[in-house]
């Protein structure tokens, strides 16, 4: 078994985060057309799943650099709103609560000290790097979800003043 993390690690080292989304632009144009000649039959499914495989690769690096949480959270919603598209009933849907502030502001600490701690042993920088980068995610939806609560609270208040 490849050791996917390892390679991933190398690849990020050597061309850079912005090279290697743009690859994943470039990927996901060619699974596009791809799937437009296999739809108008001018490519087989062997094409297409080539494609798809070098997309899928590309996504797995955005997760291991630290946007798994982002991707998970993002395809959760869209599920639930491809249920609702569908009209499945409410009871079929397994809708996962958004972690607190408190408690993705915890891990981002616990990840900053890890890197922190990489560092300072003279680990590879790859992995402090990768523990920063989760880091500075948990803190990006921490900072979402309290401007949300923010935002809901001036509406309350909003609401409250008006009702008088």
């Amino acid at each position: 078994m490849m050791n996917k993390p390892a390679l991933y690690d190398a690849a990020l080292a050597k061309w850079g985060y912005d090279a290697q989304v743009l690859v994943l632009a470039e990927e996901c144009s060619e699974l596009s057309a791809s799937a437009c000649r296999f739809v108008n039959h001018k490519a087989n499914g062997a094409k297409l799943a080539d494609e798809a495989a070098d997309v899928e690769i590309m996504l797995e690096q955005l997760r291991h650099n630290g946007l798994a949480c982002h991707i998970d959270r993002a395809k959760e919603r869209k599920l639930v709103r491809l249920a609702k598209r569908l009209a499945m009933p409410d009871d079929n849907l397994l809708i996962a609560e958004p972690a607190s502030s408190l408690a993705l502001l915890d891990e981002a600490i616990y990840h900053v000290g890890e890197a922190q701690s990489l560092r300072m042993v003279g680990e590879c920088p790859r992995k402090s790097a990768r523990h920063a980068r989760v880091a500075i995610g948990r803190l990006m939806y921490a900072a979402q979800l309290m401007i949300r609560e923010a935002q809901q609270q001036e509406r309350e208040a909003l609401q409250q003043g008006g009702a008088s």
